[in-house]
């Protein structure tokens, strides 16, 4: 007698269903952890980006602003950038003003413009790495599916994930 070897048609259908329900068991975690993951890392990032600013303004003794900018939504903020400031129209970037960094927020993570305590959509560091507009502290949120993170900054320069 032969023995055939190898896997039926039937057992490779029911591997396939078990590694289906498994799948849809742990995706949905995962899923939401990830989406987690990219507000808790954007926030990080956001920070130390602000922190660099303030860095640079001490650094070339003159003013560095942050301006916040939206691509579609106007309402959604979803990217930045770091420029030196001349001063001739504080804290909007104009031709000549060097830019230090512009970036994107991650995919779904974005910054509201009408939760934004900030009197301009934009942060100004003077020479001394103060905020130039800034009377109270200040927050900046940010958002995605997972939930807010808020960076405060307060009148002195300092800045904390809430």
């Amino acid at each position: 007698m032969r023995r055939d070897s190898g896997f039926t048609l039937y057992e490779l259908m029911i591997i396939l269903a078990i590694i289906a329900v498994m799948a849809t068991v742990t995706m949905p975690p995962f899923l939401s952890w990830l989406t987690a993951h990219r507000l808790r890392g954007a926030a990080i990032n956001f920070m130390a980006d602000i922190e660099m600013a303030k860095i640079r303004a001490i650094r070339e003794n003159t003013f560095v602003a942050v301006q916040f900018m939206a691509d579609t939504d106007p309402n959604q903020i979803n990217r930045y950038e770091i420029f030196i400031d001349n001063g001739a129209d504080a804290g909007i970037r104009r031709a000549g003003e060097r830019l230090l960094l512009e970036r994107s927020l991650p995919a779904g993570v974005r910054i509201p413009r009408g939760e934004l305590t900030l009197a301009n959509p934009w942060v100004r560091f003077t020479s001394r790495g103060l905020p130039a507009d800034l009377i109270n502290a200040e927050s900046i949120p940010l958002v995605n599916r997972a939930g807010r993170r808020d960076i405060g900054l307060n009148r002195l320069g300092r800045l904390w994930i809430q």
